[in-house]
């Protein structure tokens, strides 16, 4: 069996491994973008290159054999900067949108077109778990939030803006009247949080600790949470709104003490607890255990300073230190000018009669009909592209590199599945699934050089040449540049990760 050095450890492997295997079998994470388990190595991305010591050479580890002798470095310097040269070249032609622009401006990281989504088919308890995950208080934001995210909606310079916040207020409204949902905790984690200031900061940052498994107490000097926006009238603003979202902060497990003002009380909390956040101004310096997380006067900045501070907070319970994150790479298709516009358009927006839900809302069918105006334009792998996730690791830069000129918006596809030709990196992945499945049709690469392309053969649809291999050429493609038109992955609809401190 062949024996071989991997970052200065001896290993030994069974003949035949790929370096690839080799190197995760001793549990070291190896980008790829072009490999995957069940088709042949397709070499095309040379992002999972490690260099060999003694040759000095690269090799594109899926595809090179481990041999005896050989002494593999996985992460040095000139192979953490060649993955890098390869990264900036992929996404140099890379286009397409990461973020839709209204959940890219949403200051508390509501996934809006999930959302969208949820309420055209009907699934009102989905999006008001989505809802819920974003903003916390989709109810009361639904009256107070001045919708930063309306003003980017691309569908406003086509006529008018999607009725965002009108939206998650109906969603809220009716889960909090029929169907109250309380979203479940992990198990205790053994931590304590106390946060001084009841407001929305306050109680949204607690909101993010008890779901990640940590008690939390909230000093408030006031006889009620909600901070300013309790005292609005009631004609702007009704109360039980407010009371009814607080109140499931509550069900949560977070403890409130009303009437504590926290003046020379400081100390006495920080011994008492293991982090403290301070979110009201002039209580606390951050440093040590202590964070701040600042109000706002827009609600809904409010309520994301609160979400960004817990996440730091969860870190440092965690590891005793909180670790920056990476800035998180971000794609954008910029202005779409009215023609792409228009493709948009008629490639995304539902039109067609829908199936109405039993219901004697009205409001609920009036929101159907309005979220089928969306026009989708997020990635369906916004958190599990594989391109995103390697980009934002190894620091790579969008414009390094001059790609050609700008392509224009394009879908291909009327079915079910769809094609978006700018995002897609040419791996060739879909194209050996499509042969592992022996599609009679399948897709091919048309072209040669930077004019490549990958098509169906003979101007076929794409549901035709995908007819067997569909669902595992949209798990397994890198950037969802093949994907299914009114579905995402499972990440996507179930996580509010991303967000960006």
């Amino acid at each position: 069996m062949p024996k071989l050095k991997i970052n200065n450890q001896e290993v030994e492997v069974e003949p035949g491994t790929s370096l690839l295997h080799a190197v995760r079998d001793m549990g070291i994470e190896v980008p790829t973008l072009c490999y995957w388990e069940g088709v042949r190595p397709m070499n095309s991305c040379m992002l999972c290159v490690m260099r060999e010591s003694r040759s000095g050479q690269l090799l594109p580890s899926c595809s090179t054999i481990a041999v005896d002798g050989m002494e593999i470095e996985t992460d040095s310097g000139d192979v953490c900067a060649a993955r890098k040269d390869v990264l900036e070249l992929t996404i140099s032609e890379h286009v397409g949108d990461c973020e839709a622009p209204c959940a890219h401006t949403c200051p508390a990281s509501m996934n809006i077109p999930v959302m969208m989504r949820q309420i055209y088919d009907g699934e009102f308890d989905e999006a008001a778990y989505t809802v819920t995950e974003g903003l916390v208080f989709p109810w009361t934001l639904g009256y107070v939030c001045p919708a930063p995210c309306e003003s980017p909606c691309r569908r406003k310079s086509y006529d008018t803006t999607m009725e965002i916040r009108q939206l998650h207020r109906t969603v809220a409204q009716r889960a909090q009247t029929e169907n109250p949902e309380l979203l479940e905790c992990p198990p205790d984690s053994g931590h304590s949080v106390g946060i001084i200031g009841g407001g929305l900061t306050g109680m949204a940052a607690a909101w993010v600790l008890r779901k990640s498994g940590h008690a939390c107490t909230i000093y408030e000097e006031d006889e009620k949470a909600g901070g300013r926006w309790r005292h609005l009238p009631e004609e702007e603003f009704p109360l039980h709104v407010l009371d009814a979202e607080v109140a499931q902060i509550e069900k949560l497990g977070v403890q409130f003490e009303y009437g504590h003002c926290v003046n020379g009380d400081l100390e006495t909390l920080v011994e008492k607890h293991d982090a403290i956040i301070a979110a009201c101004p002039d209580v606390a310096k951050p440093g040590g255990k202590v964070f701040e997380a600042k109000e706002h006067k827009l609600a809904v900045r409010a309520v994301g300073n609160g979400k960004n501070t817990a996440a730091w907070v969860d870190r440092y319970l965690k590891s005793n230190r909180p670790n920056p994150e990476p800035k998180l790479f971000l794609s954008k298709y910029g202005k779409l000018p009215m023609p792409d516009m228009e493709k948009m358009r008629e490639q995304n927006e539902n039109t067609e009669a829908m199936e109405v839900v039993e219901t004697e809302l009205k409001d609920l069918v009036d929101s159907q009909t309005e979220a089928g105006r969306c026009l989708h334009c997020d990635c369906r792998k916004r958190v599990s592209c594989g391109l995103r996730k390697w980009a934002t690791e190894y620091g790579a830069e969008k414009k390094k590199y001059k790609g050609g000129e700008e392509q224009n918006y394009e879908i291909v596809g009327v079915g079910d599945v769809m094609l978006e030709p700018g995002k897609c990196i040419r791996c060739g992945l879909c194209v050996a699934i499509a042969e592992k499945y022996d599609e009679s049709i399948g897709l091919a690469f048309i072209g040669r050089g930077f004019e490549m392309e990958i098509k169906v053969p003979f101007d076929n649809s794409l549901d035709d040449g995908l007819k067997k291999s569909a669902a595992e050429c949209v798990e397994a493609c890198p950037t969802a540049a093949i994907s299914f038109r009114n579905k995402e992955d499972i990440l996507q609809c179930h996580t509010t990760a991303w967000i960006e401190l």
